[in-house]
């Protein structure tokens, strides 16, 4: 029988978390990669005398994400709770989010794991990393998001399917490699887009992919800036995803001497480019092929984040002025400031 989760704060102190977008499969390392990307969201919780959760939201796509007890900031509390075999009848939850939902940068992951780190501060456990990784991997079904949303920067990470344990090496790309994501307007369901996957695939494909995963890791971990296009190409999952969103086929056609890299962010629908030099330019140019068929995306200029989940204990108002201070001292200077949104002329 689950035991009363205790209250080690008194009611006016909240508990905050925070864990970073990511994009995950890099192309080639499908179900293997994710990068994270300076894109956050934070939740606050504080737990409540009455039974039941009350959540908030700030951020984009407010129409799907929903703010009961299916928000997954709910059920990651949930979950921990239940992985600790204790109870939390209630809680207020605000959650501030920077990342674009439903499109393949790892909202889904980043929700989870702040909801599994709020469970922890909210039972006054101490929160252990790699069984937050372990717990969200399980969620998510697939540990790339997850590990890039834990650990911040580069991640290439496997499950061990007998015990859920997630093993994952970390490193950092470049800083002269820039970032670009072009965000249609449509949003893709991650069950229909594994759905389109086949069951079974050849051996030659099999293999394209292994080795352009492997050489793209062995470049990474190396810290060689010299990425090219043909690392990213991918058999697996890019062919059957990209027919699904209009624009997406014209859009990787694109080719641009400082344009290093392009591959779906996820499951899609945003695109992530690896590139050098002009952000303006080589946004307009992706941008272009969906704006053609009146779905203009937006292209957010982006750079890695470093800066894995993190949590703290803090009152409420205390928490929203350090963040304040800490944003107004950052300026425009801040690897974790919102990134700039580049506007497309297409």
């Amino acid at each position: 029988m689950p035991t009363a989760a205790k209250h080690t704060a008194p009611q006016t102190n909240w508990v905050a978390a925070s864990a970073p977008a990511s994009s995950a499969n890099l192309g080639c390392a499908f179900d293997c990669a994710a990068l994270a990307l300076n894109l956050r969201q934070t939740v606050r919780g504080a737990l409540r005398d009455e039974p039941g959760f009350h959540v908030s939201y700030s951020g984009p796509d407010a129409d799907r994400v929903p703010c009961d007890e299916s928000n997954l900031v709910v059920r990651g509390i949930l979950q921990f709770a239940a992985a600790h075999a204790k109870r939390i009848a209630g809680a207020n939850i605000e959650i501030e989010n920077e990342i674009p939902v439903g499109v393949g940068l790892g909202s889904s992951a980043a929700a989870t794991i702040c909801g599994l780190l709020l469970g922890a501060a909210l039972l006054g456990v101490e929160a252990d990393r790699e069984e937050i990784l372990s717990l969200a991997a399980r969620t998510e079904g697939h540990p790339d998001n997850a590990a890039a949303a834990v650990h911040g920067g580069l991640v290439f990470a496997a499950a061990d399917e007998s015990t859920g344990r997630v093993l994952s090496a970390r490193t950092l790309l470049p800083r002269e490699i820039r970032l670009l994501a072009v965000v249609p307007p449509t949003p893709t369901s991650t069950h229909s887009s594994r759905a389109a996957l086949p069951r079974e695939y050849s051996r030659a494909d099999v293999v394209h992919n292994l080795q352009r995963a492997s050489l793209l890791a062995a470049l990474c971990f190396s810290g060689s800036a010299v990425l090219d296009p043909e690392l990213f190409r991918d058999r697996l999952h890019q062919p059957h995803r990209i027919p699904a969103v209009p624009g997406l086929a014209e859009c990787f056609q694109v080719r641009h001497p400082d344009l290093l890299g392009l591959c779906l962010s996820g499951s899609g629908s945003a695109t992530l480019a690896f590139i050098r030099g002009s952000a303006a330019e080589i946004g307009e140019l992706l941008a272009a092929p969906f704006a053609q068929r009146g779905a203009a995306p937006f292209v957010l200029a982006l750079q890695q984040e470093s800066r894995g989940a993190q949590i703290e204990i803090a009152d409420a108002i205390k928490l929203r002025d350090a963040r304040a201070r800490a944003s107004a001292a950052a300026g425009g200077g801040s690897v974790n400031r919102t990134p700039e949104k580049i506007l497309c002329k297409s």
